[in-house]
């Protein structure tokens, strides 16, 4: 029996797809369930949706698509990420797996695209030109305000009292951690990526991403620590 230490594991970059055939991944572990798929010009090769754990889901997903499409990974040479809002570990743990993905895959070709949750959102709204709310941290939600343009829209934080007193009539991306006021059903938009027509859609709310990280508009600010001192 052979042991492989990590020292003498070697990993082999994926050679380029010499092939004319475009594969395209989207990945989007933002909320659950999980979602990945292979996307057409106007709709959907295929597309799994899976109610797992993020790392579990990405990697089931994955699995189950390629078995659908009989297709391998190498065969992909575009990747589209959603870089948030949403699950802070599902967009970390998606940011590595497609960053892996292009590691792998040591070629130019390769491209990464990004899209914002909030953008992608305005494509599954009931109504065209509505304002689009999603869960921040506790007390604060992100707003959205339409623009012709997805990849302009203004995007801000605010106070969730003030979200929902000046912007009453928003729809709004579930909140999995239910740490915000209940939205109604009838507000609460199905984030489901089935919905959308494959590449025509995710081109218009998509931007090359050379750096692949989760989107964080405001960084986390911590309290410093002040040691008090004991009067003798």
């Amino acid at each position: 029996m052979t042991f492989i230490t990590a020292s003498q594991r070697q990993v082999h970059p994926i050679p380029e797809n010499k092939s004319k055939e475009i594969t395209s991944l989207v990945v989007d572990a933002s909320t659950n369930p999980v979602q990945v798929g292979i996307p057409e010009k106007r709709g959907w090769l295929c597309l799994a949706q899976v109610e797992e754990q993020a790392l579990e889901g990405l990697f089931l997903a994955t699995e189950n698509i390629l078995l659908d499409s009989k297709k391998e990974i190498s065969r992909v040479n575009s990747v589209y990420y959603c870089e948030g809002p949403g699950s802070t570990l599902g967009l970390r743990l998606a940011a590595a797996y497609v960053k892996t993905l292009r590691w792998c895959h040591a070629h130019a070709s390769f491209e990464v695209f990004a899209y914002n949750a909030l953008d992608l959102a305005s494509l599954l709204v009931p109504k065209e030109n509505s304002i689009i709310q999603a869960p921040f941290r506790v007390g604060f939600r992100f707003v959205r305000l339409p623009n012709s343009n997805p990849l302009e829209a203004e995007k801000k934080i605010i106070p969730q009292d003030e979200a929902f007193s000046e912007y009453p009539d928003s729809f709004h991306l579930p909140d999995i951690r239910k740490r915000s006021i209940p939205v109604s059903p009838e507000k609460t938009l199905s984030y489901d990526l089935s919905k959308i027509k494959g590449l025509s859609d995710l081109n218009l709310v998509s931007k090359p991403s050379s750096e692949i990280t989760p989107y964080n508009p405001r960084a986390p600010q911590f309290k410093k620590w002040t040691p008090r001192t004991l009067n003798k």
